[in-house]
């Protein structure tokens, strides 16, 4: 009888031993978020059936992704050292408008051809985002001002010159080159830009997850006091960060111009709030210092999904933003209730911990 209560109470203190590392608060977000995903798209095959899920209409899904991804990926970037970055979509539009330009001038193709036409206006486009992101990160570093107020100022400006370039007008009639190369598909079947996609989210996530940047980001964004003082270099970290969430926008411009086949101000304006609900969504901590950017694609994808079934339905606009809400809201309250009764739970094993009598290596006994 001893033996088996001794053995029983082994297997609980293991057990409670393992609480802590299961239940950490990024896993506990992820485990609501795929949760989330799964009920979803249950909800939609209960609904829709054959009609959503079918290879045309998946493909579909996957070739609408590469620019809200790339531009949520930024997004969630910018969260992890607490800030935001509020004129990704204005550094698109500017990216993809100065490519556009490029490869629609006659005097710019007669005089390098259409094909080195395409790699000086894709190789201008990744400047501008650069610079983008490189004025934002210099500017919250060296002046103290806010990404809040920062980002939008830029944005304005970005959008500004956008606006000077093109008069307001659109400019379409990009090289048939340009098009079929990012809208073509890998085995005729996966879009070629969402393999690129998955390849720079699978990258960055690895860098930022492995790499003395990453780290001295996340521990910025949880506790910059301690950041600060432990000899870190965080200005030339926020600055570089900053400088990715550039480089990405304008990636994402150059994919809006190939799907479209033309780029105004203005385009994408929409991504601007859906990028902060995937990075919300996928755990990303607003305050900074949490969240894992690999889950910013599915969740990306989940709301490709939830959309494309939306306009399958035929539903109004008001209820898809009355829906998008409604996840953001259940989402949170999810992660708030599970985390008061994560903290509660190990707050009494700790209290349990201190109360045991100590054994002779001062180790609580059963713990």
């Amino acid at each position: 009888m001893n033996d088996a209560h001794t053995k029983s109470s082994t297997q609980g203190a293991s057990w409670r031993r393992l609480l802590p590392a299961r239940l950490d608060e990024e896993g506990l977000s992820q485990s609501v978020l795929y949760a989330m995903i799964a009920s979803v798209l249950a909800l939609i095959f209960l609904c829709l059936g054959t009609a959503f899920f079918n290879p045309t209409n998946l493909v579909s899904v996957l070739q609408q992704t590469p620019e809200f991804a790339l531009l949520s990926l930024a997004m969630g970037l910018s969260m992890v050292s607490g800030g935001i970055d509020l004129s990704i979509i204005a550094v698109a539009n500017l990216a993809g408008i100065l490519a556009a330009r490029l490869m629609t001038a006659e005097p710019v193709l007669a005089a390098l051809g259409p094909e080195a036409a395409i790699l000086l206006a894709c190789l201008a486009a990744l400047a501008v985002g650069i610079g983008a992101g490189l004025l934002n990160g210099i500017v919250i570093v060296r002046f103290g001002i806010p990404p809040l107020l920062t980002t939008l100022g830029s944005m304005m400006v970005f959008a500004g010159l956008g606006t000077g370039l093109t008069g307001g007008a659109g400019i379409t009639g990009m090289p048939a080159a340009y098009v079929n190369v990012v809208s073509a598909n890998v085995f005729g079947v996966i879009p070629a830009s969402f393999c690129l996609v998955l390849v720079i989210f699978v990258a960055v996530s690895a860098f930022v997850n492995n790499s003395v940047f990453g780290k001295s980001l996340f521990l910025y964004g949880e506790n910059k006091v301690a950041a600060l003082f432990g000899g870190l270099r965080i200005d030339s970290t926020i600055i570089v960060s900053y400088t990715v969430c550039g480089a990405l926008a304008s990636l994402a411009g150059l994919v809006m111009l190939a799907r479209f086949n033309s780029m105004k101000v203005g385009f994408g304006d929409a991504f601007q709030l859906e990028a902060i609900l995937v990075a919300v969504l996928a755990g990303m901590d607003p305050d900074g210092g949490r969240g894992r950017l690999l889950n910013i694609l599915p969740t990306v994808l989940l709301l490709q999904c939830v959309e494309n079934a939306f306009t399958i339905a035929s539903l109004s606009p008001f209820a898809k933003k009355m829906i998008w809400g409604a996840l953001l809201l259940g989402f949170m309250a999810l992660n708030f209730f599970f985390r008061r009764i994560v903290v509660r739970h190990l707050t009494a094993l700790a209290v349990k911990r201190q109360q045991a009598p100590l054994g002779t290596t001062g180790i609580p006994l059963g713990g």
